[in-house]
């Protein structure tokens, strides 16, 4: 930030250190007379981009006896700005801009002419406050559409939440009690097949991944796994699962991370490849 003095041919000035703003009207008694005066004119601008401010407001004071105003004025829409004649004396000039460190500066005219300030203002750096940004992953239920299926109102549906307030020991256990849709029990203590309303099987999509069918879902799925499970009757599976005359099961697992050290358990990692298996030969 700097603040420099071009005086005319037939004036003396001494500069004496920083200076402020501009404007119009100043004291007449501080005018001795034509040949003993000073006109002070100058413009102002940005330090950066040597543009000219507007509005910029000019003070000199007269420092010769006391500090009193000598005059005070704005710069116009170039940054020009316009004093009166003044006494030979010692003055401060301040300058100041809406977002730009105030200027102040001690000048010494003698003589007569017109003195020409050049005023270069420095941008003032504004102290914001800190910025903190929260981001939030989407769930695995969020992402896959979840809740915008419930709120449909077809079929039934469980999240995490709701699967711990039941207690379950198996996966089936939280379907027992879902109208149209029972569990038969296994053979050779395996996991119970669900059947729905007329003792079709459904189709079981799991993370969006069809399983060979039937799935016994005690096999594939331990409850610490299980982050929401949704069952649809006949004609009311989602458009995009609907391959199944009988229903459909949606089964959404846990985050990865989620489950305490196990995101995936090694009881449904062999189940789920040995469906895999079975559907790879099948379909050879």
């Amino acid at each position: 930030m700097k603040l420099y003095t071009r005086i005319s041919v037939a004036v003396m000035a001494t500069l004496l250190g920083p200076v402020t703003a501009s404007g119009q009207g100043a004291p007449q008694d501080s005018v001795r007379s034509d040949e003993e005066a000073v006109r002070v004119r100058g413009v102002v601008t940005d330090i950066t981009t040597r543009r000219p401010l507007q509005f910029a407001e000019i003070e000199i004071f007269d420092f010769e006896d006391e500090p009193r105003l000598a005059w005070e004025g704005v710069s116009d829409s170039t940054g020009a700005f316009f004093g009166p004649r003044l006494r030979p004396s010692l003055y401060q000039v301040r300058a100041i801009a809406l977002g730009y460190q105030t200027l102040t500066h001690m000048v010494a005219l003698s003589g007569y002419g017109a003195a020409d300030l050049q005023i270069e203002m420095s941008p003032e750096a504004l102290e914001l406050e800190p910025l903190v940004v929260v981001t939030r992953q989407r769930s695995r239920l969020e992402s896959s559409g979840f809740y915008e299926r419930r709120q449909r109102g077809f079929g039934h549906s469980l999240n995490r939440a709701e699967i711990e307030q039941r207690h379950p020991a198996y996966v089936t256990d939280l379907m027992r009690m879902m109208p149209g849709v029972s569990v038969a029990p296994g053979r050779m203590g395996g996991g119970g097949i669900l059947r729905m309303r007329g003792g079709c099987i459904p189709e079981v999509i799991m993370d969006g991944v069809r399983m060979v069918q039937p799935v016994r879902l005690d096999d594939v799925l331990q409850v610490s796994d299980l982050e929401g499970i949704e069952v649809y009757g006949p004609g009311t599976s989602p458009l995009a699962y609907s391959h199944s005359n009988c229903g459909t099961v949606l089964a959404w697992t846990r985050d990865p991370g989620s489950t305490d050290g196990r995101p995936w358990s090694w009881k449904r990692a062999g189940a789920a490849a040995g469906f895999l298996l079975i559907g790879f030969f099948l379909t050879r």
